[in-house]
């Protein structure tokens, strides 16, 4: 195959999969009500722990309309993300060697899985967490909690996605491991080092309360262990 018809392949699967991913947002976007109805509810779960009804007000038309586009735009494309995937997979198929092709075959869905339980991760257990431990701390017999849904929505949208690129970790261990970059011994003795680096991560990336910062650095620790399992697997 010419350089000419690789940049036309390329050119047909980059439009097939903007096609996709218009027709995936757009879905969204009709159903809009009901993604923000599914966004709200670690806050409305949190607050019923409280004996608290969830308030929300919109202190920036503009900002809380480009919120909710964001949310279309986000679920849109993870529904379209395997057909996307699909399109550059038989793309870059074409230049890699069997043994290469053998090892995305087997990475991609892995990361495709890792990265949405790290998301339902978030959105179930740290996002709700982090919002009860925040609100738990205020006057509650003084104050009612009302938070601006267009700040709302990017927390939600930012902690999802963020957990979810968090939760690669294990993978990304044991593709170091696999092309023999670092081996298991040395991501055994990088362990303490770990611990460190993830309470300081966990610091920067959690909500500025404890109880965010315990939920989230848990599940690295954890992930780190796996990743040094899953390391010593592919090195045997």
């Amino acid at each position: 195959m010419t350089i000419v018809q690789h940049l036309d392949e390329l050119r047909t699967r980059l439009l097939r999969s903007i096609g996709a991913l218009m027709i995936a947002v757009t879905g969204a976007m009709i159903f809009y009500r009901h993604l923000l109805d599914v966004a709200i509810l670690p806050q409305v779960r949190a607050m019923s722990w409280l004996g608290r009804t969830a308030a929300f007000n919109i202190g920036d038309l503009l900002r809380s309309m480009g919120a909710l586009m964001k949310l279309a735009c986000i679920v849109g494309l993870f529904f379209a993300s395997p057909y996307i995937a699909r399109e550059l997979w038989g793309f870059v198929a074409a230049g890699l060697y069997r043994d290469e092709r053998r090892y995305v075959r087997a990475f991609a869905p892995a990361s495709f899985l890792l990265f949405l339980l790290g998301c339902v991760f978030g959105y179930f257990i740290l996002i709700p967490y982090s919002l009860y431990g925040m609100v738990s701390m205020l006057p509650l017999d003084k104050v009612q909690p009302i938070l601006d849904i267009g700040e709302y929505l990017t927390l939600v949208l930012t902690m999802t996605i963020l957990l979810g690129a968090v939760f690669q970790l294990p993978l990304v261990m044991t593709f170091f491991t696999k092309i023999g970059l670092v081996p298991p011994a040395r991501w055994r003795s990088w362990r303490k080092g770990a611990i460190v680096g993830n309470i300081v991560l966990a610091a920067f990336l959690a909500p500025p309360d404890l109880l965010s910062m315990v939920i989230f650095v848990l599940p690295l620790l954890v992930l780190y262990e796996i990743g040094v399992w899953c390391a010593v697997l592919a090195d045997a």
